[in-house]
């Protein structure tokens, strides 16, 4: 059902003067639109999109003299990327890795005589199967008893390391750099 509009107040409109800029030519990245926004003294905002995705950052407390492209330039890779998705981590869990680290438990287990040789040789073939576990709340359902047989009832603890490089934040990451060089370019234009 369609709402009414009451026109009660007239809506109000702030206009903003905002700086689109499109890099291209970064080392195996599409190309890069930004958009920056100085809306105040020490406040501002930036855009960043590439190959479809987006990811935005405020800033309401910069440093003294610096618009936003000056202050993106200053900030540290990391910080940024904790603004744009705080959810995002430098690494991810790993099935590999896991795979791995349970094979390894079980040699250790084995060389101490912990396991028997039928035993060992059963758990690190059956550890070849959480290579293509996703998460590890998949493993409570599909691998809990293996993952209980080598790490014990608290198995999820002893199991958080088994992490790989996240390929998303990395390539954030080198989204990142190519802003930062490209605005320091723009920069050292304007100053000459």
């Amino acid at each position: 059902m369609p709402t009414e509009n009451k026109v009660d107040a007239p809506l109000q409109l702030e206009r903003s003067t905002v700086t689109k800029l499109v890099i291209t030519g970064a080392p195996s990245l599409d190309p890069i639109t930004v958009f920056l926004e100085d809306l105040a003294p020490c406040k501002g905002k930036i855009t960043v999109s590439c190959w479809g995705k987006s990811w935005t950052a405020y800033w309401g407390g910069m440093w003294d003299g610096l618009s936003i492209g000056q202050f993106f330039c200053e900030l540290n890779t990391g910080y940024i990327i904790g603004y744009f998705d705080q959810a995002m981590s430098s690494r991810q869990f790993s099935g590999d890795a896991l795979a791995n680290k349970v094979q390894v438990n079980v040699l250790k287990d084995r060389r101490r005589g912990e396991l028997g040789q039928g035993e060992a040789r059963e758990l690190f073939t059956e550890a070849e199967d959480l290579r293509e576990s996703p998460s590890i709340d998949h493993l409570h359902g599909a691998h809990s008893d293996l993952m209980n047989k080598i790490f014990g009832d608290e198995w999820w603890h002893l199991a958080n390391d088994a992490t790989e490089p996240n390929p998303d934040y990395a390539y954030l990451e080198r989204i990142i750099h190519a802003v930062q060089q490209a605005l320091s370019q723009e920069q050292q234009q304007v100053k000459v």
